[in-house]
């Protein structure tokens, strides 16, 4: 089995805050809850391959050193930045995608909310409809064919995964009680192995059956300063809506994907003009 796993951190089982993030404890949490992701694969299929994408900030949260596997054959992408940023390395040959630490979008109820930049983005739709990184991440996975089996994260975040990514498997590791405050469930990494398994065993029939895929997406970004507007409105393909809004659409998922991710980026630099 061929597995795909895009890893953030504000979802990580005890990690109520940004600032939390910075201490050794949250670093021991974030390697505690791999390995249990790691093992729990392991149970199941001693020979998987799993392709893990640090995806929070920088790319380099996870230390390879501390990561344990026995037979489990493991790759590590690392560093900022990259194609398809929390996606690199995303392709059909997967057999099912899985999302650890993720949190709510924009405007959700989970602790650090926010939609790819928390310093640039106010919210982001496509065709409509409001969503947050495990949608714009789950719909590329669903581009290439590949079901995403699990996400794991913020409880609050449950709501989105089900309407959007219907066929994953949710675990909640935190309940959150302000936006730099989380309750951390004291059983979350034993139901995280339990939910692991679960996924796995619903990847071998999902892979056979068909994905809904997205066509033609629009975008809509509204920013949290007009600024980021003035600039990503110059690309020429981009629709300029109001003084923070920008909009466009793309006949192909792939390609609005790498479009939105060269938004966010140059939206992150006009921040530092």
């Amino acid at each position: 089995m061929r597995l795909f796993v895009s890893v953030d951190y504000e979802g990580i089982w005890g990690v109520p805050s940004w600032e939390f993030m910075k201490t050794e404890e949250a670093k021991q949490l974030l390697h505690k809850e791999l390995n249990v992701l790691l093992k729990s694969i392991e149970e199941v299929d001693a020979n998987a391959y799993v392709l893990m994408v640090d995806s929070h900030s920088r790319g380099d949260n996870i230390c390879r050193s501390m990561l344990e596997t026995s037979s489990v054959k493991l790759d590590l992408i690392s560093g900022y930045p990259r194609p398809n940023y929390m996606m690199t390395g995303i392709d059909n040959s997967f057999d099912g995608v899985m999302f650890v630490g993720y949190h709510t979008k924009a405007g959700g109820w989970g602790a650090m909310d926010h939609s790819y930049s928390s310093s640039t983005i106010y919210r982001v739709l496509i065709n409509g409809k409001e969503v947050g990184e495990s949608t714009i991440n789950g719909f590329l996975a669903h581009y290439h064919g590949v079901p995403v089996i699990l996400v794991s994260g913020s409880e609050e975040l449950e709501e989105e995964i089900k309407e959007n990514l219907p066929e994953a498997v949710f675990h909640a590791t935190n309940k959150t009680w302000s936006r730099f405050s989380a309750q951390s469930y004291h059983d979350a990494l034993m139901t995280l192995a339990e939910k692991v398994h679960q996924a796995l065993q619903n990847a071998k029939q999902l892979k056979d059956s068909s994905i809904t895929k997205i066509g033609e997406a629009t975008f809509t970004v509204e920013f949290l300063n007009r600024l980021a507007a003035d600039v990503t409105s110059e690309l020429p393909f981009v629709k300029r809506l109001s003084s923070r809004t920008i909009e466009f659409t793309m006949s192909d998922y792939d390609q609005a994907f790498h479009a939105f991710q060269a938004i966010v980026f140059m939206a992150s630099s006009a921040m530092r003009l």
